[in-house]
């Protein structure tokens, strides 16, 4: 087997070696480079196409992303990146999109995740701006020299009302102290007796005597009630073509004043509910109508009798009015707020009114010179509500925002924060102890607070529906509130539970008053109609 199957080229198997190529068939075997030139439109198209593929990688990207949820939230972290906070047609949801995507993009430039991109941004505001617990310069406004001397004469008015509050206080803790140890000992008496077999003494009161303070205010308190637990209807009036808005009764109970949203304000005798009269000023929609606690309904409409102001409004045209209670005329206009006047109050000494705005601001007014003394900020949002405290030393305020704030009139400082309602609170009002409030909100519930513990003490959820406003009664056991469900209920304070339910208006109820004594309660309701409601008897 000589011989042997060869691969390749034969010619080096004979030995012979191919001849050279010539240069020019060398050059010629070399291949052609040739430039082709793209269309200004296929390069358009690529640049789209790379363009739409960076675009949906982002959005996949994006997609892993974990960025806030609250809405608040994502605007802010917008604000940081010096982004838009909000686009045309823009909601929620495509705003936190937009924040992913920007979020993702950031991490392909700087090689970081989104939350390390977020904390090294929360870091660095921080840094240039210093924290609020950090900062020790206080801030002040200068005021004027009308609210220093309006701070001092508040301070001269609350303090012996503050006094004589306490000492009644005081005097009643002393009262139940000893209730508490002569019933105790009379217990132990009761006891040994039947020990002895002996029959214990009948009666008399804990203390031996009838007139025990403590029994008094029991029995007064089982009166009510059982009076409030048979009340009932006694008059219903159609006060207006629109909307009634607002409802309140003179401080002797001997007039109610109705304001709708025809811009008309209306003056009742009260029980007979006859129109007095009608008080024509305002532009757009009433929103609120209060009578001055100083002033006395049996002097309603004699124009022989000092023209002192009766009562105020507030409307939507931004302006309180006041009027006098013997020319039913508008004695002065207060403007200044920027936007529409919710609710308005009078100050116990009769002598200020304050008023709240959806300007996020509440306004003091020197009733008898009409001058703005102070317009506070301190809410984020809409201011709704405002109550004075029955000494005149502290005003609180709630709001859209869903806080309430109190405020020392004296010192002008914001003193204590309501926070516990998670929607918008729509009613606030004092307890006659100077020490409690209550508050009702849209996320129907009423909270109770107590301004010495600085905390919500109890939460009451009410109604099925957003509470409208809320009232204590004279003696601070009972509370009123108004819902929109149609409802108002009355609530026994020492347990909390719902002692009636009255019903009786077709549509939303606006707000309620309670009259002096708690005698009577009065209704406004979207049904155009002002009811009033009159404890029964309790036997």
């Amino acid at each position: 087997m000589g011989d042997r199957i060869k691969y390749g080229n034969l010619e080096g198997m004979a030995g012979t070696k191919p001849p050279d190529p010539k240069p020019d068939e060398g050059d010629a075997k070399k291949p052609k480079v040739e430039v082709v030139q793209f269309s200004e439109e296929t390069m358009a198209g690529k640049e789209k196409h790379q363009a739409q593929l960076i675009k949906f990688q982002l959005e996949m990207r994006a997609r892993t992303i974990a960025a806030p949820t609250n809405d608040a939230d994502v605007k802010k972290e917008l604000r940081r990146f010096m982004e838009p906070v909000c686009l045309f047609g823009e909601g929620p949801a495509e705003r936190r999109d937009r924040l992913k995507v920007k979020l993702a993009k950031m991490e392909v430039d700087q090689g970081l995740s989104a939350s390390e991109i977020l904390k090294g941004e929360e870091d660095r505001m921080r840094t240039a701006v210093p924290a609020l617990e950090d900062r020790t310069e206080a801030f002040f406004t200068e005021g004027s020299e009308e609210l220093k001397q309006a701070r001092l004469w508040i301070l001269e008015y609350s303090l012996p009302h503050s006094k004589s509050r306490l000492g009644h206080a005081k005097r009643k803790q002393v009262m139940l102290d000893a209730y508490l140890e002569a019933r105790e000992q009379k217990l132990r008496k009761e006891e040994e007796a039947f020990k002895k077999g002996e029959v214990p003494e009948q009666g008399g009161g804990v203390l031996g005597t009838e007139g025990n303070e403590v029994e008094e205010e029991h029995m007064s308190f089982v009166d009510k009630a059982g009076r409030y637990r048979n009340m009932d209807m006694t008059s219903s009036q159609i006060g207006d073509v629109r909307p009634i808005s607002g409802v309140a009764f003179s401080s002797d109970g001997g007039a109610v004043a109705t304001c709708s949203w025809s811009g008309i304000a209306k003056l009742w005798k009260v029980p007979d509910c006859d129109n007095t009269h009608s008080l024509i000023g305002h532009r757009e929609r009433l929103s609120d109508v209060q009578f001055n606690p100083q002033w006395s309904s049996a002097s309603l409409g004699d124009a022989s009798a000092s023209d002192t102001a009766c009562c105020a409004t507030g409307s939507a045209d931004s302006t309180v009015k006041i009027w006098g209670g013997g020319s039913m005329k508008v004695m002065a206009t207060l403007g200044g707020h920027a936007e529409r006047v919710c609710r308005i109050a009078w100050h116990p000494s009769g002598k200020f009114i304050g008023s709240t705005s959806y300007d996020r601001t509440w306004r003091l007014w020197d009733a008898e010179t009409t001058q703005e003394l102070l317009c506070q900020e301190g809410h984020s949002r809409a201011v709704y509500t405002i109550a004075f405290q029955g000494d005149g030393a502290l005003v609180a305020t709630a709001g859209l925002d869903s806080y309430g704030r109190i405020w020392d009139l004296r010192t002008g400082r914001a003193v204590l924060a309501l926070a516990g309602h998670v929607k918008q609170v729509l009613g606030l009002d004092f307890c006659p102890s100077g020490v409690k409030c209550a508050t009702g909100s849209d996320d129907n519930t009423i909270r109770l607070w107590d301004l010495r513990k600085k905390k919500s003490y109890y939460t009451i959820p009410a109604h099925p529906n957003l509470i409208s406003s809320v009232r204590y009664s004279d003696c601070g056991d009972f509370l009123f509130s108004s819902s929109y469900d149609r409802s108002v209920k009355v609530w026994n304070l020492r347990n909390c539970t719902s002692v009636k339910t009255l019903a009786g208006h077709d549509e939303k109820i606006m707000r309620v008053d309670v009259a002096p004594g708690g005698t009577m309660i009065a209704t406004a309701s979207y049904d155009r109609t002002w009811k009033l409601w009159a404890p029964g008897k309790f036997m």
